[in-house]
């Protein structure tokens, strides 16, 4: 089987800082591969850089040169594939550098635009699927007077209405400030459960759920998930899926970059581990269709499983628990370490909110977050139905060398107990 993918994309980072300098990072990539597949999980993969001319020979197949990697392809895959460089990338236009370095001295923070716009053409040497993504954002970003990092992200529209842009930057902006403002409380109240709110959970299910789910992983023994397959190991409120259609900003892409179409993967479904992510490669070992997660991060890497756009909600008519008394939310949270084995992690909130049974707010010390992930999935409580969105266009995932790949998350709230997960001051941060 021989999966040919071609790409044509722009990733753009613009820095404006409040006093008015800027930085602007640009990478372009144009260029086509070609993955044979023997059916037994190997994949001999061969790529060309830039716009399609010659071939790359690949083993045991004598092919005269095509416009693809050593790939004989049908006609309508050359035109495709030889269409892809004039089509139009994503670029900050004047008006929206002006509006963003206008807001970033305006509002003493600096702001990032971020943005990753590719097409592609992806499918079979027989046919192929052409797909357009598209993902903008805009960071706020700026320290608290003790020197911490702290942020806001929210979607620019980068073929919409700036002005409506332009108002969500602001309100950002707004809430990265309320945020600085908050008094500083030094020492770490205890017994406070967690609350992961709206939005702002999404790298806690990545790693916890999303990277043991991948089929390679979730395939090679070192997955803490994979041996409880179809066991339930959450509430039955919980449900995690990948590659759903995002209500927001999330990653969207109508096929995978090997041209399977994208489906939603069910992670954990009613607290039960599910079906893992696949690309072509894992799908066939495992006997089963493709969920469409094959991905690269562009087209000098093979296609491996990994995540799109994950959400981890609450199932419909499920009552959230009632309102905690003290309670901690951790914003900015990063992951630390993860064992995919065992499930063991060691999360950082850079920002923690510390909330109080009569309403004050209190900005907490850098915390780190230690916890098991069997233990934590299985006690989890809901704190509320609504979910929102979020991911970086700057940002994104890494795993076997191909970072960052763009990955959007999104969640409804989520409410860890307290005494399910040891919090410690982290005191390098």
């Amino acid at each position: 089987m021989i999966r040919v993918f071609a790409e044509h994309a722009r990733r753009v980072a613009h820095v404006h800082r409040p006093d008015g300098t800027e930085r602007s990072d640009v990478t372009q990539a144009t260029g086509c591969c070609a993955d044979v597949h023997d059916g037994r999980g190997h994949v001999t993969h061969r790529f060309s850089d830039g716009p399609p001319s010659t071939a790359v020979p690949l083993p045991g197949v004598p092919l005269p040169a095509v416009p693809l990697p050593g790939v004989p392809v049908a006609a309508s895959v050359t035109a495709a594939v030889r269409a892809l460089p004039g089509r139009e990338l994503y670029e900050p236009d004047d008006a929206t550098a002006k509006t963003l370095r206008e807001l970033a001295q305006d509002g003493g923070v600096e702001l990032t635009l971020g943005a990753y716009h590719q097409h592609v053409a992806a499918g079979t040497d027989a046919a192929v699927v052409t797909d357009e993504r598209l993902v903008c954002t805009v960071e706020a970003s700026a320290r608290t007077p003790q020197g911490v990092p702290c942020s806001e992200v929210v979607p620019w529209a980068a073929f919409g209405d700036p002005a409506e842009s332009a108002a969500r930057v602001a309100a950002a902006i707004d809430a990265l400030h309320a945020r600085r403002r908050l008094p500083w409380r030094e020492d770490v109240p205890g017994g406070c459960d967690l609350v992961l709110l709206p939005g702002r959970a999404g790298a806690f299910f990545h790693e916890l759920v999303g990277h043991p789910m991948e089929a390679d992983v979730f395939a090679s023994g070192t997955s803490f998930l994979a041996g409880r397959a179809g066991r339930r190991v959450a509430p039955e409120w919980l449900h995690v899926v990948d590659g759903d259609e995002p209500a927001g900003h999330g990653w969207r892409a109508g096929v995978d970059d090997e041209g399977t179409p994208r489906r939603p993967a069910v992670l954990i479904d009613r607290g039960r581990v599910g079906e893992p992510l696949t690309d072509l490669a894992t799908a066939l070992l495992r006997g089963a269709d493709p969920t469409g997660h094959g991905r690269r991060l562009d087209h000098r890497h093979p296609a491996i499983a990994r995540m799109t756009h994950t959400e981890a909600g609450v199932a419909p008519g499920t009552a959230p628990s009632p309102p905690p008394g003290d309670w901690i939310a951790p914003f900015d949270l990063q992951l630390q370490t993860m064992n995919l084995a065992t499930g063991s992690f060691v999360f950082r909130s850079h920002t923690p909110l510390h909330h109080t049974a009569d309403g004050t707010v209190h900005r907490l010390p850098p915390l780190d977050l230690y916890g098991e992930g069997p233990r934590v999935l299985a006690g989890l409580e809901p704190a509320g139905t609504e979910s929102a969105g979020y991911g970086r266009a700057t940002k994104g995932c890494g795993k076997l060398g191909q970072f960052p790949l763009v990955v959007t998350f999104a969640n409804a709230g989520i409410r860890l107990p307290a005494g399910l997960v040891t919090l410690r001051e982290a005191r390098d941060g």
